[in-house]
């Protein structure tokens, strides 16, 4: 799997995965059973999947990464180089 999130990156998307529990289950009552909190609340799942692999499916299909320099040194680049046009 290509990483292409960076740090940065992958701790603001633990903090929205976070922050649509709280707001699923407990601004929208999912934990009382209202069926929008609850759909709120799963969709959380896709930044804390995002978080733990390091891979952005939408950051794949750009070819863009938010890696920092050091972290392409680290893991490589996550996508090849182009050539340059003349």
């Amino acid at each position: 799997m290509i990483k292409n999130v960076g740090k940065i990156d992958r701790t603001l998307r633990f903090l929205l995965g976070l922050l649509l529990i709280w707001f699923g289950a407990f601004v929208l009552n999912g934990k009382e059973g209202n069926l929008l909190g609850i759909l709120i609340a799963l969709v959380s799942i896709l930044p804390f999947y995002m978080t733990f692999t390091g891979s952005c499916f939408v950051f794949r299909w750009f070819k863009i990464h938010s890696l920092s320099n050091k972290e392409c040194e680290t893991y490589g680049k996550p996508y090849p180089e182009r050539p340059a046009k003349n």
